[in-house]
């Protein structure tokens, strides 16, 4: 009769909980890598975007107040002027609101927005010079993505 060794049988014991063990660990870097790779990629996706539209807007609200765009020009010269200025991917509404006479002018470039999309705004507080005196305006703008 063959004696067996307790050595060889607690060995291959140790061999197989080494094995589970370290395979244990690789599912849970795993876990852990992909959780953190789709939450590094929410996290990317739209800030920017939506900073991106919020700057482009004030820029070009700047660049019309600039100009003196507003002081000068009618809604359809105004709405051509944001045309040329505006990025081609993006479309913008603007409402200028004022102690000036005349009415309430509201520019577009274009009718709606398409669906449901996020849409970013902004509002800029303007002094407006003409022969009667200071008139003090709001333009209120919206952009979104075409």
């Amino acid at each position: 009769m063959k004696k067996q060794s307790w050595n060889s049988h607690s060995g291959n014991k140790k061999g197989f909980v080494l094995s589970l063990d370290a395979g244990i660990a690789v599912i849970i870097t795993i876990i852990f890598i992909a959780t953190s790779a789709y939450y590094v990629g929410k996290a990317n996706e739209d800030p920017l975007t939506r900073l991106q539209m919020i700057r482009s807007g004030s820029d070009i609200i700047t660049i019309l107040d600039k100009e003196d765009v507003f002081e000068t020009s009618t809604p359809i010269e105004i709405g051509d002027e944001i045309s040329t200025i505006l990025p081609p991917f993006y479309e913008m509404r603007l409402r200028v609101n004022g102690t000036f006479p005349q009415e309430t002018l509201t520019v577009e470039t274009t009718n709606k927005t398409i669906g449901k999309q996020f849409v970013v705004s902004g509002e800029r507080v303007l002094v407006m010079y003409n022969e009667t005196g200071n008139h003090y305006a709001t333009v209120r703008y919206w952009m979104w993505q075409k």
